[in-house]
């Protein structure tokens, strides 16, 4: 079966979730978006829960994808900086998924029993962070604390410098937000590198 038709319904339901949220997402309103009948999409998902679980899974496999591109590094280091570009990258190449995923109401994986699939697993993600610092602090390259408290600040610095960006907020060409960003970065592991107070 083409892929081409589901790719279609992805992406009415996505723009659905973003205007309006998991309420605004009805296989009504998707099948209007798409030009055919509601019956039509049942031939590619069962119903609602399982187009909300395709869509919100396949954000996250495309944002694991961005993250994994880190693992290339040599240190843990240059490990955890690409772990911060590829954050970036992913926001801004991908702005209505990352929208999707990180400036909207996502659905808990316990809410809705078709959330438990395997591919809808934004803890890994977490993980995959809290992984990085892990090992930067093993490495010496970071001062000893709590890895996943530390991955917390880690996130909320570049996902919020990240979604004023995607916003609007900077009113800054992309490139030049880049480098605002990186050197923002640098800021932060000097800090997280120094001696605790």
């Amino acid at each position: 079966m083409s892929s081409e038709p589901r790719e279609r319904i992805l992406a009415s339901a996505r723009a659905l979730y973003l205007e309006g949220g998991v309420q605004a997402v009805t296989m009504r309103g998707v099948a209007e978006r798409v030009g055919v009948t509601a019956t039509a999409l049942y031939r590619h998902f069962d119903n609602k829960e399982d187009l909300l679980t395709e869509l919100i899974g396949q954000a996250f496999l495309t944002f694991g994808a961005y993250l994994h591109r880190a693992l290339g590094g040599k240190t843990p280091m240059e490990r955890f900086l690409r772990s911060s570009e590829s954050y970036l990258d992913f926001a801004l190449e991908q702005r209505e998924i990352y929208r999707t995923i990180f400036m909207s109401p996502v659905p808990k994986p316990a809410d809705r029993p078709g959330f438990q699939s395997h591919r809808f697993d934004p803890a890994s993600t977490f993980q995959f962070l809290v992984d990085r610092i892990r090992e930067c602090m093993d490495s010496g390259d970071l001062r000893k604390d709590d890895p996943e408290q530390v991955a917390i600040s880690v996130w909320a610095h570049v996902h919020g410098l990240a979604s004023l960006q995607v916003c609007g907020s900077f009113d800054l060409p992309d490139e030049q937000f880049q480098e605002v960003y990186r050197q923002s970065v640098k800021r932060m592991i000097a800090g997280l590198a120094g001696p605790s107070s």
